[in-house]
């Protein structure tokens, strides 16, 4: 069923055996499990409600420092479905290479590998309802140049798991979801190795309190940290941080766009890049893992797409503005504007952009909408790169607070050299695939070389600060994703990753849900 928490009678216990908190994909994908049995009482604890509120967005704040990044409170939802809401449904597994202890990457190494993980990745592409049937990712026939490799991607319609999974949980007669509830404090017992209870608070003012016999958070990679962080009455350094790793080794996937002008012609290129999957319009290539050992190189993959006549003009940038305004909000940000889903209002200024030269905006609109070959211009190749997990890229408390009065957090973070060689590199590599298609094509670049740091983008995957150690000295959780020293703690979701490869995060985040699921097995009973 599902509880809006701010109608509790005030001070109400809600006991349960297991507490989830977080209905983002992590806690979703492990409250599904228990839906369809009535024996195991689950709460599920979400700190929005099921549309997007403005209010409840704002607990989202973060400043950053370092490398630029988008606002904080963007790049993350509290909404039932968590931010499956801004998912764009693309995703991959993690290869092998990214859970091996690699000599060139300081900190790598998952205490499990691959194969130990594939039969859940099986089971996760059902939960996250991906596609695994991908076109042929090597439709010309010919080998691709040395130390690359087409790869498949995975995608979904996108799956919004809050539409998708609601009716399963308003129907359950053992989870019980509690929207519009904050989780304020974690409880320990005195002894300090001993969950007793969470503390949650509502927007309105109310506030009760849930106990459980083991408790999974699973609020992402900022929010995860930051609940063991402010939960400090009893382990003042805040909970799993003896050793000063909690909010360490936050990680993101930069990526870069480079063009390259289409000569005429390029009957190769069309036909190699058409589309990775369902509806989408990209090809994807690698770096295969032989290149990445033998030049100590990070992860590092490209898409690439077409782009069309006109659609370098700041009318398409205006046009696509106009039309992403009449969809549904989730945010006021002007960047989710961009990507669809903005305001539900049209810029006056896009407007007279568009009026000056209809002609420009309705030629790329045509690309956009059909991808006449005839109009095809450039090339663009967008990387993305693995970074480094090093621990002064962190999550840290400050002295500001939160509606609740809960202390907000500040990201740290700055790009290392090992990243950068590995963009340059990657790009090299790529084009000598692009070349073999396309003769003469890396001559042809439209934009400054010069790109790196400065026009480095994030992805709004969150890894780390909670990573993933058999040795407590070396991580926040086990194998198992148990807190080193509680007995009845877990995290789940990207925060536990101990490196985060190049892949979209969400299909290894369901699958490490599936696997914590498994090993709750012996321990949440009635």
């Amino acid at each position: 069923m599902i509880i809006d928490g701010r109608q509790l009678p005030a001070g109400t216990l809600v006991e349960a055996d297991l507490c989830i908190v977080g209905a983002g994909p992590a806690g979703m994908a492990l409250a599904t499990n228990y839906a369809g049995q009535s024996r195991i009482k689950v709460a599920l604890i979400e700190s929005g409600g099921m549309e997007f509120d403005a209010d409840t967005q704002e607990l989202a704040h973060s400043d950053v420092v370092g490398q630029e990044y988008f606002p904080m409170k963007e790049t993350r939802l509290r909404v039932f479905g968590g931010s499956t809401l801004s998912w764009g449904g693309i995703g991959g597994e993690f290869t092998p290479l990214d859970f091996e202890e690699r000599s060139w990457v300081p900190n790598s190494g998952w205490p499990f590998t691959k194969k130990d993980l594939q039969p859940y990745y099986d089971s996760a592409m059902k939960v996250a309802k991906m596609d695994p049937d991908t076109i042929d990712v090597d439709p010309d026939g010919a080998p691709p140049a040395e130390g690359t490799r087409w790869a498949n991607v995975l995608f979904s319609a996108p799956t919004r798991f809050g539409k998708v999974y609601r009716e399963e949980m308003e129907q359950s007669r053992s989870v019980s979801v509690y929207l519009n509830s904050t989780v304020t404090k974690v409880e320990l017992h005195p002894s300090g190795g001993h969950v007793e209870g969470l503390q949650v608070s509502c927007l309105n003012a109310n506030s009760y309190r849930v106990k459980a016999g083991t408790y999974v958070l699973a609020g992402g990679g900022i929010e995860n940290a930051r609940m063991l962080m402010v939960s400090n009455d009893v382990a003042t350094r805040g909970i799993g941080n003896e050793h000063d790793l909690l909010g360490r080794y936050f990680q993101e996937h930069p990526r870069l766009h480079d063009r390259y002008r289409l000569p005429v012609g390029t009957a190769a290129l069309r036909r190699r890049v058409q589309g990775a999957a369902g509806t989408l319009r990209f090809s994807r290539i690698m770096v295969t893992d032989e290149t990445l050992r033998e030049e100590k190189l990070l992860n590092y993959f490209a898409n690439l797409s077409f782009g069309y006549l006109a659609q370098d003009a700041p009318q398409f940038d205006a046009l696509r503005r106009i039309v992403n305004a009449s969809r549904k909000p989730w945010s006021d940000s002007p960047y989710y504007q961009d990507i669809g889903g903005g305001p539900n209002q049209v810029r006056w200024q896009d407007i007279k952009t568009v009026l000056k030269r209809p002609d420009r905006a309705f030629i790329s609109a045509v690309g956009a909408q059909f991808q006449p070959k005839a109009t095809r211009r450039w090339l663009e190749i967008q990387s993305s790169v693995e970074m480094l997990p090093r621990p002064e890229n962190r999550v840290v408390l400050v002295d500001d607070k939160d509606a609740f009065g809960i202390p907000l957090v500040r990201l740290e973070w700055s790009l290392h050299p090992d990243e950068e060689r590995t963009y340059w590199r990657g790009l090299e590599i790529i084009l000598r695939e692009m070349e073999r298609l396309e003769p003469g094509i890396s001559r042809n670049r439209m934009d400054d070389p010069d790109q790196w740091p400065h026009l480095a983008l994030g992805t709004w995957h969150h890894i780390g600060t909670t990573r993933m150690h058999e040795d407590p000295t070396q991580g926040v959780v086990d194998a198992d994703c148990k807190v080193h020293g509680v007995d009845n703690l877990y995290l789940a979701g990207s925060s536990v990753f101990p490196t985060g490869g190049v892949t979209a995060p969400t299909l290894t985040i369901v699958a490490l849900s599936l696997r914590l699921h498994d090993h709750l097995k012996s321990r949440v009973k009635v």
